[in-house]
């Protein structure tokens, strides 16, 4: 029996570390050019493409920290970022990808100079930007301003979801209560809207076939780990799994999409993935530089790209692949 027991043992501690992730080593990639937080990011066509974004101390926001610059980087194997034609100064806004174009949607743009009193405007701008090209060219413009908002593409539709409008100086900032969607392959492209079931702002999005998953925020109350999932397809909302951790960290999450499941990660660090049935999560990666405020690309089968943001010692310019464990590591996610 006393022989037995050394092999026991070995077998159990064998079988616990199999039930955990593994961390494997993913690629490495160059700094951003600027450390930023609040910008646009997406991989399109083999490239991961960044906008803008806030360069400045945090909740400090002036015509010189916040970014109109544009660059790509190629996923395989790029070693240098690539200076493309920027814009105007915007952070608080995303990128989405369709038919090979890139799409720049709303912002907030301050147009205060550094040092004088905040005078942030949520814009309604919209553009695309073609590869082919080396150009933006206008898209509909929405029908407000909006920023700390999140697009994403589904089908031949561009989806927005929450945000506010800033109005500038002395002006209450409007929460918007509505989703918009923009048909790219109708004959005469224009956002229409459709009511969503929250107030929220510095939330992400992520899309499963013709659902769009919105996740975290903060709402006027605070943080809230809320999940909504709009159907696009029959425009009916439903809710999915809360994520994990405390409110605080619901806060600007960052999501993509990688095997047709969910993926996100919080300002804690770690990286979830929304279990099969879509009932739960798992811990399936854990982030080296925790931030918010960042962005998450999709990179392959197994492995997303966390892009610049915000940690306790300012902005980020690290971009950081993650690799995913095939098999999760279950978390308990309270209701509370």
């Amino acid at each position: 029996m006393k022989r037995l027991i050394p092999t026991l043992l070995a077998a159990i501690f064998a079988a616990s570390a199999a039930a955990q992730p593994v961390p494997v080593k993913g690629p490495e990639y160059p700094a951003l050019p600027s450390a930023v937080s609040s910008l646009g990011a997406v991989a399109c066509d083999g490239y991961l493409y960044v906008y803008g974004g806030h360069a400045g101390k945090t909740h400090s926001y002036d015509t010189k920290t916040v970014l109109g610059t544009f660059h790509r980087l190629k996923l395989d194997g790029g070693t240098k970022w690539e200076q493309l034609p920027g814009g105007p100064i915007l952070q608080g806004m995303n990128l989405a990808m369709h038919g090979g174009k890139v799409y720049r949607v709303g912002g907030m743009e301050p147009r205060n100079a550094p040092g004088d009193p905040a005078d942030n405007y949520s814009v309604p701008a919209c553009a695309r930007f073609d590869p082919k090209a080396d150009k933006w060219e206008d898209v509909p413009s929405l029908p407000a301003g909006r920023s700390s908002h999140d697009v994403v593409a589904v089908g031949d539709k561009l989806v927005v979801v929450g945000g506010w409008e800033q109005k500038g100086k002395g002006e209450k900032a409007a929460w918007h209560d509505t989703a918009l969607v923009l048909d790219l392959a109708a004959k005469t492209p224009k956002w229409e809207s459709m009511p969503q079931p929250f107030k929220r702002r510095a939330l992400t999005a992520a899309v499963v076939g013709t659902k769009v998953y919105v996740l975290g925020g903060l709402g006027a109350d605070g943080g809230d780990r809320r999940v909504d999932v709009l159907d696009v397809a029959s425009g009916k909302w439903t809710t999915g799994p809360k994520l994990p951790g405390e409110d605080k960290v619901a806060f600007s999450p960052a999501a993509a999409t990688v095997g047709g499941r969910v993926v996100v990660n919080t300002s804690a660090g770690p990286v979830y993935r929304l279990t099969e049935a879509g009932d739960g999560w798992e811990k399936v990666g854990e982030a080296k530089t925790k931030r918010m405020v960042a962005r998450l690309v999709p990179h392959s089968a197994d492995a997303v790209i966390l892009v610049g943001g915000a940690g306790g010692g300012g902005n980020v310019d690290a971009v950081e692949a993650v690799r995913l464990a095939g098999r999760g590591e279950p978390v308990v996610v309270s209701d509370k």
